[in-house]
């Protein structure tokens, strides 16, 4: 199905205008809601790309924590472009990126729907696609490093891959078709690899092809080439990252499912995050309600939106209407609104199974506007009531609305600033870091000759046991020579004393000096000695 009208001029002026401004208008509103600070652009997002850059891979030791192992492929682009222009015009331009989301929807919408005329269908395809882009989740992250908002990119290219292309990939050339779903493959699979919790859209996807009204070798064929696209875009942004774990760690995934790979560096745990996850069966089955009521159940600050119990309540129910009478008009493209639904089902099956953070299935609150209209537009009812009906929820959805905020600050002129204080001696001198808090991104603003060691965090303290990097750590620190600093939040600073005790070392208080920097607290840099 195009993704564009065809006959109806202005219709296709209308979409030709949304294609370009929407993305410039998602630009200015990222802009207009302040600078981001959240926690992991402070812990690991700005420091991974300034360490990838510059080489301090094996010269810094876990100063980000556990995501010091994270790819950091998606933070390279923002990192180079809040370096090389000023921060308000770098904001600008990551938040269009994150907007090229909408003209996705877009397509999406116009390659799925064939309700009404054509510029009907166009004025719909519209105003569902930004409203895609005003969710609880989507809107928060707008002008965020989460990066959330841009895996999805890969996930709704290859979503629009698949559905533009129905219904040919049912009954047309077989080596066309496969080629087809192979490149969508590649475009959800280059996301898994930048961002692994994405792979439960990559699955989803390639799953839904076996619900498509087709021959069944068809499905399992289709099924197949994406899943063979899906590797192939994996290993292009994720496997050199995958070779250098593995190379450097003995595990392509470090520290995650260590007790599968079983590195000496790292405890034998899957390292999961267990926090989120439902606290019993019936939380888990009903889960959608639960965060409803109480959003920090999924994730680290408030927000309300209520597509994601929408569509846990209308999929379900649009499967059982398909299944017991087809309504007389569709509304969908044939197979469009099976493939979708099916594809969004299963990504939130998987969600709720392995993760249960919010963050991770807002993709799918971006293409949840469609997917009711979809879902609704199956229950046997006449064509006028089902549009209206949706129109009715939709309408519920965006009035009650309430964005998600991680953290913002007003605009500096830089992103990231900090009033590092003198030091005597950099070459030889090593930068300690205690605490538990995000502090690594004032690091690219020390002296680049001093070598940093994180000896309290949240994948390695002192005390670990079990922990092989814990030998590495304290070869690190007997085998330097010099002076030691500790960087820390002021909070912090006692905790870090106590680590730094347990390595024989002594924080020398009265030495402290602040480190003023605009996205958090003041931080403390103390004097270590032997």
């Amino acid at each position: 199905m195009p993704i564009l009208p065809t006959s109806d001029r202005r219709a296709r002026l209308i979409a030709a205008a949304f294609l370009v401004l929407a993305p410039l208008a998602y630009g200015a509103l990222g802009v207009s809601l302040d600078m981001d600070a959240n926690w992991d652009l402070r812990n690991y997002h700005w420091y991974n790309a300034y360490a990838f850059l510059t080489g301090r891979l094996g010269t810094d030791l876990v100063p980000a924590q556990m995501p010091s192992f994270y790819n950091p492929i998606l933070d390279l682009p923002f990192y180079w472009l809040a370096t090389a222009f000023p921060a308000p015009v770098a904001g600008f331009v990551w938040s269009a990126v994150q907007g090229l989301n909408l003209p996705l929807l877009f397509g999406l919408a116009m390659a799925s729907l064939r309700v009404g005329t054509e510029m009907q269908r166009t004025l719909l395809a519209v105003a569902l696609a930004a409203m895609g882009g005003l969710g609880g989740g989507t809107l928060g992250l707008l002008g965020t490093t989460f990066q959330d908002n841009v895996v999805s990119l890969g996930v709704l290219g290859a979503a629009l891959v698949v559905v533009s292309g129905l219904p040919r990939l049912l009954d047309g050339p077989a080596g066309r078709a496969f080629a087809r779903v192979a490149a969508g493959g590649v475009l959800a699979g280059a996301a898994m690899g930048a961002k692994n919790p994405t792979v439960i859209f990559a699955i989803g996807l390639c799953l839904a092809f076996l619900v498509l009204p087709a021959r069944p070798w068809r499905r399992l064929w289709l099924a197949f080439f994406f899943g063979i696209g899906v590797l192939a875009g994996l290993a292009a942004t994720g496997g050199f990252w995958m070779v250098h774990l593995w190379q450097s760690y003995g595990n392509p995934i470090f520290p995650h499912m260590n007790h599968v790979f079983k590195s000496p560096l790292a405890a034998i745990s899957d390292y999961r995050n267990y926090s989120f996850l439902p606290a019993d069966p019936v939380e888990r089955v009903f889960f959608p309600f639960y965060f409803l009521r109480d959003p920090i159940k999924v994730g680290e600050v408030a927000w309300f939106d209520l597509r994601v119990p929408l569509l846990f309540a209308l999929v379900p129910l649009a499967g059982v209407a398909a299944l017991v009478r087809r309504p007389a008009q569709a509304v969908a493209v044939p197979g469009a609104a099976r493939y979708l639904l099916t594809a969004l089902a299963v990504t939130y099956a998987l969600w709720v199974y392995m993760f249960c953070v919010y963050r991770y299935l807002v993709p799918v609150e971006m293409v949840a506007p469609l997917a009711v209209v979809l879902a609704v537009g199956v229950l046997p009812m006449p064509v006028k009531a089902r549009m209206g009906a949706a129109a009715a929820l939709l309408v519920l959805v965006q009035a009650t609305m309430q964005p998600a905020d991680w953290g913002r600050v007003n605009w500096s002129r830089q992103w990231v600033q900090a009033d590092v204080p003198r030091i005597e001696d950099p070459d030889h001198t090593m930068l300690l870091m205690g605490g538990y808090w995000a502090i690594s991104h004032v690091l690219p603003l020390f002296p680049p000759q001093m070598p940093v060691v994180r000896i309290q965090s949240n994948f390695l303290q002192p005390d670990s046991v079990g922990n092989g990097m814990r030998a590495v750590l304290e070869r690190r620190v007997a085998e330097h020579r010099g002076a030691f600093l500790m960087l820390s939040t002021i909070p912090d600073t006692p905790g870090a004393a106590k680590a730094a005790a347990l390595m024989g070392l002594t924080l020398d208080p009265q030495g402290c000096r602040p480190v003023p920097n605009n996205l958090g607290e003041t931080l403390n840099l103390c004097p270590v000695h032997r």
